[in-house]
């Protein structure tokens, strides 16, 4: 049992059924078309609903990987082990290299502001960035 594997696929399967499920039920519904601008493909609830489709992906995306490092982790051995666990590793580090910045620009934005709005306080609370840090992390460790 690869534990450093293990533990980061776990992080990404719950990061992925946060993700999914509570992301879509406080964030993606939430959407009003009426507030959504057109796109070229269509009015205000294609855009939702292209919004809904991408959210979906990301959440996919922390299921391939989470799945990847759990089956690399625990039921995998010698170098199909290490080759899965590379690829979840690799996807895992793509992944964060596209949200942490996003996340720090910001929380930067947010200090600038001085956080005098309560959701712009709670950017500084959101636990994804470390997540999404601890899991490629965690995925090196466990394939090095």
């Amino acid at each position: 049992m690869n534990w450093p594997l293990v533990v980061a696929g776990v992080l990404a399967l719950l990061g992925a059924a946060v993700h999914g499920i509570v992301g879509d039920l406080l964030v993606v519904r939430r959407l009003s078309p009426g507030k959504l601008p057109s796109s070229p493909f269509g009015g205000p609830r294609m855009t939702k609903a292209m919004i809904r489709v991408a959210w979906h992906m990301a959440t996919m995306a922390l299921i391939t990987v989470g799945s990847s490092l759990v089956v690399s982790g625990a039921f995998l051995d010698g170098e199909t082990a290490r080759a899965v666990g590379v690829v979840g590793a690799g996807a895992s580090t793509g992944i964060a290299v596209v949200i942490v910045p996003a996340a720090f620009n910001q929380a930067r934005r947010s200090l600038a502001l001085r956080a005098t709005d309560r959701r712009e306080l709670r950017s500084f609370l959101h636990p994804g960035p470390v997540i999404l840090v601890a899991i490629p992390v965690l995925a090196w460790v466990g394939i090095a």
